[in-house]
């Protein structure tokens, strides 16, 4: 019941092994050659441990590579010269007449293998930065420093030796607010996890096409709308929620930088320079000393905040799966969770005291619905269930809805249909839905408008509109509804007049 997807996440943890015994063993290797000592066994328990453990890390990164969310080139660079690490590792410690020389080969390797990997994780400029990135970050302007309530960003393009004069003068306004403001942000904060070498989510942020086109979940930037701009919104989130970015234990954006975003996307999101002719003069003031009128900071949402307020709703609301958990419940019979394993249906628990229970149908190959009608013989333990991608249909929901413990269903790109969502009444302790990439709509809204304990609810890339969202954010107003990345039915303009 191995999840693969887990093993690849402790790459990051296993990879420093090598890395230590095997910088260890060449430590003892000089050590030996100076003091004239025999360090030999030393050396070689050293080099079978960091040669099995460099083997191990190349496994579980592998495993962490097929999530696509890495630049493929680096990739291939770092693996081949970590798996060359191993391997060289292992021949030194099997070929002790050459162990010096080898020894000291893998150290290089090493060295550069690890190079790889930290350009992956921060960057190809992280360790050597080039001149040209050094050169611009200088340029970049300092955000804590700005005053959005006093300092314009933009400039007037006039002789600056015109002499003061009454008369109101045309001018020119220029902005860059993607360069000059909102791209140093995302430079800053972003691209270390939404750049060119490592993509989460899918979702790049360091180029126009990039952050328009979106990542894995849809698009994140409605221009004129930072409150559906997930690339906004997601700021805002409790630091503790699974979607809030940057994530936590990340550096946090400021409250300007935020303001700065919120600005930027509110003016449409310009990528380009913006060039406005404004009329300037006064009685007594020349060209060069004329302050164009400045942008003035959103303030920050507050707990009384319309976008907030749905989480610190949900955030109040009693949590029925904690509640769940602190009840004792009957453990299930290791025959019946061997019966799930040979069907490829992960079953994991919430630890080693607890015996409710949680089933994935990642690994299902050939699904069937005999499947969710076995989940019966667990109902009284099982609270999670997963269906992602599976050819689940509208009856399987009255099957599974004797399971009267579920707090979490995830039926992303399902058959399910807005016929099947009746049965989720029948689910009391309901909390959390997934119907991202389903083909339900506002009909289907209208029966999870009586599920009243949900708190969260994805509906990205369905076929519900904004007006349907509205409906069911007010029948439920507790409940943190995610719709990021679909599209709105477009107006009909066949009526619009034209000159």
């Amino acid at each position: 019941m191995l999840n693969f997807e887990w093993i690849g996440r402790f790459h990051p943890l296993i990879v420093h092994l090598p890395i230590g015994i095997l910088l260890f063993a060449f430590a003892m290797q000089v050590l030996q050659w100076w003091k004239k000592s025999d360090l030999n066994s030393a050396i070689g328990l050293a080099l079978l441990l960091g040669s099995i453990s460099a083997a191990v890390a190349c496994v579980a990164g592998w495993v962490l590579a097929q999530s696509g969310e890495y630049d493929p080139d680096m990739v291939l660079k770092h693996q081949w010269t970590g798996i060359a690490s191993a391997v060289l590792g292992g021949l030194a410690y099997l070929l002790p007449k050459f162990r010096a020389a080898l020894l000291s080969i893998t150290v290089v390797v090493l060295s550069v293998a690890g190079h790889f990997g930290g350009s992956l994780t921060h960057g190809e400029d992280y360790l050597f930065p080039s001149k040209k990135s050094a050169t611009a970050a200088v340029k970049l302007p300092n955000l804590d420093s700005m005053d959005f309530s006093e300092t314009p960003v933009a400039t007037v393009a006039e002789n600056s030796t015109a002499e003061a004069n009454t008369e109101i003068k045309t001018v020119e306004r220029r902005t860059f607010l993607y360069r000059d403001v909102a791209a140093p942000i995302l430079e800053n904060k972003c691209y270390s996890c939404h750049g060119a070498s490592k993509m989460k989510g899918g979702l790049r942020l360091d180029s126009e096409a990039a952050i328009r086109k979106g990542g894995k979940n849809g698009v994140v930037l409605l221009a004129g709308n930072p409150d559906k701009s997930n690339l906004f919104s997601y700021l805002l989130l409790p630091e503790g929620d699974d979607l809030h970015m940057p994530p936590k234990g990340k550096p946090q954006l400021t409250e300007r930088e935020i303001a700065a975003l919120h600005f930027w996307i509110k003016k449409g999101a310009p990528f380009a320079e913006v060039v406005e002719l404004v009329q300037v003069g006064g009685a007594t003031a020349a060209v060069d000393q004329i302050v164009i009128p400045p942008f003035n900071a959103p303030k920050m949402p507050n707990k009384d905040s319309a976008l907030l307020r749905p989480q610190l709703a949900a955030a109040a609301r009693p949590d029925l799966e904690e509640k769940i958990l602190g009840q004792k419940v009957e453990p299930v019979a290791a025959t019946v969770l061997d019966n799930f394993k040979q069907k490829n249906v992960v079953i994991s628990n919430f630890g080693n005291e607890s015996g409710y229970l949680m089933a994935n149908f990642v690994n299902v190959k050939n699904y069937d619905a005999s499947l969710i009608e076995a989940l019966k013989t667990i109902a009284p333990q099982l609270l999670r269930v997963r269906l992602s991608k599976q050819p689940v249909q509208d009856e399987d929901l009255k099957t599974l809805s004797v399971c009267k413990n579920i707090t979490s269903l995830n039926l992303e790109q399902t058959q399910i249909s807005n016929e099947g969502l009746k049965y989720l009444a029948s689910f009391p302790n309901l909390e959390q839905l997934n119907l991202y990439g389903t083909k339900i709509s506002d009909q289907g809204l209208n029966a999870l408008a009586k599920c009243s304990q949900l708190k969260s609810i994805y509906l990205w890339q369905t076929q519900v509109t904004e007006a349907g969202i509205a409906k069911l954010q007010k029948a439920l107003p507790h409940a943190k509804i995610e719709r990021g990345g679909f599209l709105f039915p477009k107006p009909d303009t066949s009526k619009a007049k034209t000159k």
